[in-house]
C-alpha cells in the first residue's frame, strides 16, 4: 500500500513540474502571455523606409515626400503580391520574383530622386560596411545595377 501511494505522490509531482514547465499556449500556438505584435499599416512601412535613408543621406523635404509616395506604393503592390499568393506555397517562388521586380523599380525611383551626393554616400557607406570581416559579398548587399546598399534603402521586412 505504501509503494502506490508513493508512486502516486510522484506521479503528481512529476505531472505539477511538468505543467508548470510549459507555456500556456492559446488555439493558434501564440503565447498567452505575452501581447500580440501588432502589423504596421503600409503608412507605417513606408515612414519608416523614409525614415532610415534620411537618417543615412539627409532627404530635402521634397525629397522626403516623394520616397514616401515611392514606398507608399511599393509596400502596397508588395501587399497585393503577398495576398494574391497567400496559402500557395508551390508558388512561394513566383511571389517572390514579382517582389522583386517591386522593389528593383522602388530602388531605381529611390535613385533617381537622389542627387549625386547622397548616392555617392550610399556608395562610401556601402563600400565601408562591405570591408568588415564576417559580411556578405557585395554582389549580395549591392543593387548590381547601381552598386547602392539595398539594405540601407529599405527595410526588407514589411
Amino acid at each position: 500500500m505504501k509503494k502506490v501511494i508513493v508512486c502516486a505522490i510522484a506521479l503528481a509531482g512529476l505531472t505539477l513540474t511538468t505543467n508548470a514547465q510549459v507555456q500556456q499556449r492559446n488555439p493558434a500556438g501564440t503565447r498567452t502571455d505575452q501581447p500580440a505584435k501588432q502589423e504596421k499599416t503600409p503608412e507605417q512601412k513606408a515612414q519608416t523606409n523614409v525614415d532610415k535613408l534620411n537618417n543615412l543621406v539627409t532627404l530635402t523635404d521634397d525629397q522626403k515626400a516623394k520616397i514616401y509616395e515611392l514606398a507608399l506604393d511599393k509596400v502596397k503592390k508588395s501587399d497585393e503580391i503577398r495576398e494574391k499568393y497567400k496559402g500557395q506555397p508551390e508558388n512561394r517562388e513566383a511571389a517572390q520574383k514579382e517582389i522583386g521586380v517591386v522593389k528593383k523599380e522602388y530602388r531605381k525611383n529611390v535613385i533617381a530622386s537622389l542627387t549625386p551626393e547622397q548616392v555617392e554616400k550610399l556608395k562610401a557607406m556601402a563600400k565601408d560596411k562591405n570591408q568588415q570581416p564576417g559580411k556578405a559579398s557585395t554582389t549580395a548587399t549591392k543593387s548590381k545595377a547601381e552598386g547602392v546598399p539595398t539594405e540601407d534603402l529599405i527595410d526588407d521586412k514589411e
